[in-house]
C-alpha cells in the first residue's frame, strides 16, 4: 500500500504529523496511561507512546501483502477491523470488509492481500473498527469509527476525536503499530482497545529533497527510506576544499585556504591572475578590476551569488551545458551515477537516485516489463543485451551508445559511457568558456544494473543501478506506490537537480 494523497512515495509516513504530543478536541494529550507504552517497552521498542504518534495517513493505496497481528484486546467490546473502499462518501455496512474478527483472540496473524480480494474497486482503501456488544458485525455493531476521521460518529467538531493512532516500529524493520479507541468522544482515551502490528511495509516521502542539517553542499540531502524509516541522506559528501564557489568542505566557509596555483587567486569561484602591480597585462578578453585581478570584461559589473561564476556577463551554475551520459547526473561538475552512493533496502531498487520497491510489489508503467532484478524495462528492450557502454532505447529496442548527445564537463569527453579526462585539450562544455566548476573530488559511478526506461541527466535514459543483490523472488513485498517511469524520472531529477537553491542558472544584466 501507498500513501495517498500529500506525499510522492510509498505506503505510510509513520511520524508524528506533529512533533507535540496528539491531543483529542478538549484537550486531552493522548493515549493515556501506560498500557501502550508497556507494550512498547515488553518488545523491545524505543517508542515514546506520547511523543510518536501519529494520525496520518488516512487512506492507501493497495499493492502486495501486509501482515496483521493482534497484539492487545483490552476493551469491553469485542471489536473487529476491516477495509473499505474509498469513495469519497462515507461507507454503509455492505461497503465494510471484515478482516479481523472480533473473536479472534491476541496472537491471531492474518496476511491482508487487498490487491486480489474480488471486493476491491481498483482504487484506494482506507480501515475501521467496528464495537459493540457481544460479538457484532459490520451490520449489528453499536458504532464503527474509521481512518478517515471525518466519517466518524463523533466528528462532527472541526477537530475531529482521534480513534486510531498509529506508530513505527524502531526495532523491526518496515513494521508499524495500529492502536485503536472504541468509545465516543474518546472515552478513556487508553488506545488499548484493539492493538495490531503491521509487518511489510515501506515509509513514503522518498526521493523528497530535504536539509540535513549539515553545513556546505551536505546541506542539501534526499529523503531516503531505511529500514522502514525516512532519513535525510546528504547528496554530496564532504570534498576537499576548491575555488569554485562552494563550501566543499561543509565547514561554513567558501572557498577559504590557498586553493590556486602561484600567482593566482580565488574569486568568485575562479583562479585568476593579480594585476595590482601594473606590471602585469592581463589577458585578452579580461581587465584588471578594482580588486587588482584579471576578471572577464563582461563581468567586471556582475557578483554572482555563491555556487555560480560570471561567464560572459551572465552568472553560470556549475553543470550549466553539461549533459551527462547515460543514466548518469551532473553534481558540482561530475557526472555520477546517482545510485552509486545509495544503499537500499533488501527488497529495494534504486531508481535514479532514489530508493523504491521492487516490482512486482511496484508496478511497472503501461509497456514495462518486470525483471528478475526487480526493476522495470521497456518492454523493446526484454531479452536485449547491450554491450558495455551502450544501453539499449526503450523506443527502438536497440542498442545505442551511452555517450549519445552527451557533453561532459570542461576538460572532459564521453567515451564508453563515462566522462573522462580530455588528453587533447578540445573537448567538454560545461561551465562555459572560462573554465570548469570542478570540485577535483569524486568519481564517476557506472550506470547500475537496469537500464529501464527511466530517463537520467539531459534527457538520456534512466538511472537504475540496484543497490541490492536482486536475487529475491517471490513476494516478500513490501507495500509501495504504483511507478511509472516519468513518476520516477521527475523524483531523481527533483531529488539531483535541486541540490541547492544556487545551483539553478540566473542570468544577470551586463
Amino acid at each position: 500500500m501507498r500513501l495517498s494523497s500529500a506525499f510522492f512515495g510509498v505506503l505510510l509516513v509513520v511520524t508524528p504529523a506533529v512533533a507535540l504530543a496528539l491531543q483529542q478536541p478538549d484537550g486531552t494529550v493522548i493515549p493515556v496511561g501506560p498500557s501502550l507504552q508497556a507494550l512498547f517497552d515488553s518488545r523491545g521498542e524505543a517508542i515514546s507512546a506520547l511523543n510518536d504518534a501519529a494520525t496520518t495517513p488516512e487512506t492507501f493505496t493497495p499493492s502486495c501483502q501486509l501482515t496483521f497481528e493482534v497484539l492487545q484486546r483490552n476493551a469491553g467490546y469485542q471489536n473487529s477491523f476491516g477495509w473499505y473502499n474509498v469513495t469519497g462518501t462515507k461507507p454503509t455496512a455492505a461497503d465494510l470488509h471484515e478482516f479481523i474478527a472480533c473473536n479472534d483472540p491476541v496472537g491471531t496473524i492474518k496476511v491482508l492481500d487487498i490487491k486480489n480480494d474480488p471486493a476491491w474497486t481498483g482504487g484506494e482503501v482506507a480501515f475501521y473498527e467496528a464495537t459493540g456488544s457481544g460479538c457484532p458485525t459490520p451490520a449489528s455493531n453499536e458504532n464503527v469509527f474509521f481512518s478517515q476521521k471525518a466519517y466518524n460518529p463523533d466528528s462532527s467538531q472541526q477537530n475531529p476525536t482521534v480513534h486510531l493512532i498509529t506508530y513505527n516500529s524502531t526495532a523491526t524493520a518496515k513494521a508499524f503499530y495500529f492502536a485503536w479507541e472504541d468509545l465516543l468522544a474518546g472515552g478513556d482515551n487508553d488506545f488499548d482497545d484493539l492493538t495490531m502490528f503491521v509487518t511489510g511495509i515501506t515509509c513514503s516521502g522518498g526521493g523528497v529533497p530535504c536539509d540535513t542539517g549539515l553545513l556546505g553542499v551536505c546541506a542539501a540531502g534526499i529523503l531516503q527510506c531505511q529500514s522502514g524509516v525516512l532519513a535525510c541522506v546528504p547528496s554530496v559528501q564532504p570534498q576537499t576544499e576548491s575555488c569554485d564557489g562552494f563550501d566543499n568542505d561543509c565547514n561554513d566557509l567558501i572557498d577559504e585556504g590557498d586553493l590556486c596555483q602561484p600567482g593566482f587567486v580565488c574569486d568568485q569561484g575562479n583562479c585568476v591572475p593579480a594585476c595590482s602591480g601594473g606590471e602585469f597585462q592581463c589577458p585578452p578578453g579580461s581587465v584588471c578590476n578594482e580588486d587588482g585581478l584579471c576578471v572577464d570584461a563582461e563581468c567586471v559589473m556582475t557578483e554572482c551569488p555563491p555556487g555560480e561564476k560570471c561567464v560572459d556577463g551572465e552568472c553560470l551554475g556549475p553543470c550549466e551545458n553539461v549533459v551527462c551520459p547515460y543514466g548518469q547526473v551532473c553534481q558540482l561538475d561530475v557526472c555520477v551515477n546517482p545510485c552509486a552512493p545509495i544503499v537500499c533496502d533488501a527488497e529495494q531498487v534504486c531508481v535514479a537516485g532514489v530508493c523504491l520497491d521492487k516490482c512486482p510489489c511496484r508496478d511497472c508503467a503501461q509497456g514495462e516489463v518486470c525483471q528478475p532484478d526487480g526493476t522495470c524495462l521497456a518492454a523493446a528492450c526484454d531479452g536485449v543485451t547491450c554491450s558495455p557502454g551502450e544501453h539499449c532505447d526503450p523506443a527502438s529496442g536497440q542498442c545505442v551508445d551511452d555517450c549519445l548527445g552527451a557533453s561532459c564537463p570542461l576538460g572532459q569527453v564521453c567515451q564508453a559511457g563515462e566522462c573522462v579526462e580530455d588528453t587533447t585539450g578540445e573537448g567538454g562544455a560545461g561551465g562555459g568558456s572560462t573554465g570548469s566548476f570542478g570540485t577535483g573530488a569524486g568519481t564517476t559511478g557506472g550506470t547500475g544494473g537496469s537500464s529501464g526506461s527511466q530517463t537520467g541527466s539531459g534527457g538520456q535514459g534512466g538511472a537504475g543501478g540496484d543497490a541490492t543483490d536482486g536475487s529475491s523472488s517471490g513476494c516478500d513485498c513490501r507495500s509501495t506506490a504504483r511507478a511509472t517511469s516519468k513518476s520516477d524520472t521527475t523524483t531523481g531529477w527533483i531529488a539531483l537537480g535541486l541540490l541547492a537553491a544556487g545551483w539553478i542558472r540566473r542570468r544577470r544584466g551586463r
